[in-house]
């Protein structure tokens, strides 16, 4: 009788500079870092769009839920 045995495939990994995980504290400090360049005109009207998503996606949270 034969037997076989099951190597698992292991392949060379080799990790790129993109996949470097960041702390929360790193992309904290990057985007603070972005947002200080903003104008104050700027800073309101990506407020008002990110409220407009939110609402947007609540609506239809809610109407797949009925």
């Amino acid at each position: 009788m034969l037997t076989i045995t099951c190597e698992p495939k292991t392949t060379d990994h080799t990790v790129t500079q993109n996949e470097t995980p960041l702390s929360d504290l790193e992309i904290s400090r990057r985007v603070l870092q972005i947002r200080s360049n903003w104008s104050i005109s700027e800073r309101l009207r990506r407020r008002r769009e990110a409220e407009q998503r939110f609402a947007d996606l609540m609506d239809k949270l809610g109407s797949e839920a009925a």
